[in-house]
C-alpha cells in the first residue's frame, strides 16, 4: 500500500545558466510504502511530521544555502535524503505548477 502526502513552498535560487537570483513557488509529492496496520501505513499526523520538517528546511530559502545546484532534480533529491532515514519512501516528485515542469526521484 501507499500513501502520500503534497505541500507547497515557496524558495529562491541561482544556477550556472540562470545566475541572477530568483524565485519560484514548488509543489511537492511524496509517496511512502507499507502495509497497513491497524488501517495505516503510517498515521497521517506522523507522516505529516516528517514532511512538515523538511517543508520548513526549504521554504524561504536561498535553496543554494542547502543545495549545490538546486534544480527540480537535485531537489527531489534533497528530499529524499532528509525523509529516507526515517521513513519508507518510494517516491518524490518536486514541480514548479507555474510551468508544468518537475522532476521525480525513486532513489
Amino acid at each position: 500500500m501507499e500513501i502520500f502526502k503534497q505541500f507547497t513552498f515557496e524558495a529562491a535560487h541561482t544556477l550556472p545558466q540562470f545566475p541572477q537570483i530568483h524565485g519560484h513557488s514548488y509543489s511537492v509529492e511524496v509517496i511512502c510504502a507499507g502495509a497497513a496496520k491497524d488501517g495505516y501505513v503510517m498515521p497521517e499526523g506522523a507522516f505529516e511530521a516528517h514532511t512538515e520538517r523538511v517543508r520548513k528546511l526549504l521554504d524561504h530559502r536561498h535553496l543554494n544555502d542547502l543545495i549545490a545546484v538546486p534544480t527540480s532534480e537535485n531537489i527531489a533529491r534533497f528530499i529524499w535524503e532528509q525523509l529516507a532515514p526515517e521513513i519508507n519512501i518510494t517516491q518524490v516528485k518536486v514541480w514548479r505548477p507555474s510551468l508544468g515542469f518537475g522532476a521525480i526521484f525513486r532513489g
